[in-house]
């Protein structure tokens, strides 16, 4: 018998166990099975404008978990009459925009995709959380679940830490560190929920800023790197271009496209046409300084 199966033998027939133990024993075991079906479970934050290709998708990920769309007060929302009453739909107001510095290429435009995931963020109950684009497609994600659980419950060889603050992101334009310094991809961002929320928040706030990084994705990299509070050093880490690639390998992992089937994604350098292949990019966080 097991060790559980032998105490609650032994809870109900030895006749000097108190009342009150028998009490806290049978409640902490109807609890246990509740928080770990929180502690799997999943939100999905589809955000940006309404898109027929994560629309069609809404049924694939509910299987996974709540669905969250995160979107703008423009959009027709009749496209989402099938699924209103299955999903959580957060509605976001261009006006309520922070203002932002407005030059070509700066940081104007990327508070879109920052501002409408940490709304959808906000909304979400499960434990962990993964960001789409509203013009891709991922309706297989049971791979990249895996990985957020694993990273829940296994430590880093090297560091001997659990790996729970770790964010992960397709390798969709994942950059080698002598290409581009802190540069993920922005396409999926999956990770605790809680986390994503402190990343998304500053992410917002440093749209706000004056000429803090060249690309997007390495203002989300920021993000990531300094809202963390490494416990060993006792300080935030920060984004030190002498160890930019043990840093990412610290704070990211990567989930291929290839190993999410049927996937569909885009870019606004393609004309935000279906794509499907992988290219030349980082594929494990390993090979980052390769």
């Amino acid at each position: 018998m097991k060790n559980n199966e032998l105490f609650h033998n032994y809870l109900n027939h030895d006749l000097h166990i108190s009342s009150t133990d028998r009490f806290f024993y049978k409640f902490f075991q109807n609890l246990l099975p509740r928080i770990q079906k929180q502690e799997n479970k999943v939100s999905i934050i589809i955000q940006g404008p309404l898109n027929e290709r994560s629309i069609k998708t809404i049924p694939n990920y509910l299987q996974y978990g709540e669905v969250i769309v995160s979107c703008w007060d423009n959009d027709d929302f009749k496209l989402l009459n099938k699924y209103k009453d299955k999903i959580k739909v957060i509605v976001n107001e261009y006006k309520n925009l922070p203002k932002t510095y407005k030059k070509p290429g700066g940081q104007a435009p990327w508070i879109y995709q920052h501002f409408t995931t940490l709304n959808g963020l906000k909304a979400a109950s499960g434990n962990f959380s993964i960001k789409v684009r509203s013009d891709e497609s991922f309706p297989i994600l049971d791979n990249l679940i895996y990985m957020l659980k694993f990273n829940r419950d296994n430590k880093c060889t090297t560091r001997n830490t659990y790996m729970h603050y770790k964010i992960i992101t397709s390798n969709i334009y994942f950059r080698f560190d002598k290409e581009n310094k802190f540069h993920p991809s922005d396409h999926i961002v999956a990770g605790n929920t809680n986390r994503m929320i402190n990343i998304f928040n500053r992410a917002v706030y440093l749209c706000q800023q004056k000429n803090i990084s060249t690309f997007p994705e390495q203002l989300l990299a920021k993000s990531v790197i300094e809202t963390y509070f490494d416990s060993s050093n006792k300080r935030k880490d920060s984004c030190e271009q002498s160890i930019s690639a043990d840093l990412m390998k610290k704070h990211f992992d990567i989930i291929r496209i290839k190993h999410l089937p049927n996937h569909v994604w885009t870019s606004s350098y393609r004309k935000y046409d279906k794509l499907y292949n992988e290219e030349s990019w980082c594929h494990h966080i390993d090979l980052i300084d390769s």
